[in-house]
């Protein structure tokens, strides 16, 4: 089958890492199926009416193509947006000749894969990746992502917790996948460090509070034991955050480490005990897996997807916004870490996220999306 893969989150040569488990599926999907990716953008930095520009390339045989229109006045831009990402999605889709649209993100992914089932007479799946309100910027971006979203075939969810919330604002129960996780990274169980001074992790963006870092620093502000905390990921908030570990007398405790590539992932995980997500909402949670693919135990806040693999056998979870709560279960990591089977939780996780379960579920999605249409009589490709 040839799918035709629509995504506004993709990685570039800005953000190297913007998207990259959006491209992680794609890279599983191309293993039965022949994939076309085009990723498109508004670049909110240059002022334009009509401009684009398309960028093709390879990436592990995947074949992408990212195109990026200049903003332009409101109203106005999404209109263009749309306007100009359909007639260059079109030439792409000329020569490719898709069998099925898979969007990617509410808004604008929805509507845009919408415009091309409807421009090329063939069904579409959206998988939504964030908390739908996040795409609820405006009315007009609200209505779009409900229009699309409730014609495609399938919502695709990344948790039950995400599938919920979904379900209870668009009115369209989704099929949870959860996120495939490229074990690839993490070909072994790496050493735990060899220190009696815990090593504790944090790793996340840092534009909006929601990773919780502050609650974090908060908590561990009261701990009596010895630790490092390392913290990972960058963002307009990082210089705050620095400034609160002062505040709180923790900084000398603290490595900030800025952005963390994706290739770097496995060498940030070899340097800790366990891995802390004080997040105040998470639709799946990939660097809590990640953790637990190298064996690490996790102590999580309940914060939607970490319910999905977090137990009692590789870690604790705890409440959204407390930072007393979150320093008691900290405090017992440390305390009974001895008890965590890191062989354990790595083969667990490892077998729940593989690639094979989530392109087993895909092409249950695709198949039952191609039944449910009837085939046109002639196929145009404008």
């Amino acid at each position: 089958m040839k799918v035709l893969f629509l995504t506004p989150w993709y990685p570039d040569e800005h953000n190297p890492n913007h998207g990259v488990f959006v491209r992680d599926q794609a890279l599983t999907i191309q293993q039965a199926h022949e994939v076309r990716v085009v990723s498109g953008k508004i670049n909110y930095a240059v002022f334009g009416f009509s401009s684009l520009t398309r960028y093709d390339s390879s990436y592990q045989g995947l074949k992408e193509s990212r195109i990026s229109v200049k903003k332009s006045l409101p109203v106005i831009n999404q209109f263009n947006f749309f306007l100009r990402i359909a007639l260059e999605t079109l030439k792409i889709a000329r020569d490719f000749k898709p069998d099925i649209i898979h969007g990617n993100i509410g808004y604008p992914g929805a509507f845009w894969a919408w415009i091309m089932s409807t421009l090329l007479k063939i069904p579409y799946v959206v998988t939504e990746h964030t908390r739908i309100t996040n795409n609820f910027r405006s009315f007009v971006h609200r209505q779009l992502t409900l229009f699309g979203l409730r014609r495609a075939r399938q919502i695709i969810a990344v948790s039950r917790w995400h599938a919920d919330e979904i379900f209870g604002i668009v009115g369209k129960k989704p099929l949870v996948i959860h996120n495939v996780i490229n074990f690839e990274k993490f070909p072994e169980l790496p050493p735990s460090p060899g220190t009696a001074r815990f090593q504790i992790g944090f790793l996340g963006y840092m534009e909006t509070p929601v990773k919780g870092l502050d609650i974090l620093l908060r908590a561990v502000a009261s701990l009596s034991a010895d630790f490092v905390l390392h913290i990972g990921g960058k963002g307009m908030l990082l210089e705050e955050y620095k400034r609160m570990a002062g505040t709180l007398g923790v900084s000398h405790k603290c490595r900030f480490y800025g952005a963390v590539m994706n290739e770097e992932v496995p060498a940030f995980m070899s340097k800790l005990h366990f891995l802390v997500s004080a997040s105040r909402s998470e639709t799946f949670g990939i660097a809590m897996v990640e953790a637990l693919a190298c064996g690490l135990p996790v102590v999580a806040t309940d914060n939607g997807g970490s319910r999905e693999f977090i137990n009692s056998e590789n870690g604790l979870i705890v409440p959204v916004d407390d930072p007393e709560q979150l320093s008691g279960a900290i405090a017992a990591m440390m305390k009974n870490y001895s008890r965590y089977n890191r062989e354990l939780i790595r083969k667990d996780i490892m077998q729940k996220f593989s690639r094979e379960v989530f392109l087993r579920k895909i092409n249950e999605v695709y198949a039952a999306a191609r039944e449910r249409l009837p085939e046109p009589k002639k196929r145009k490709y404008l």
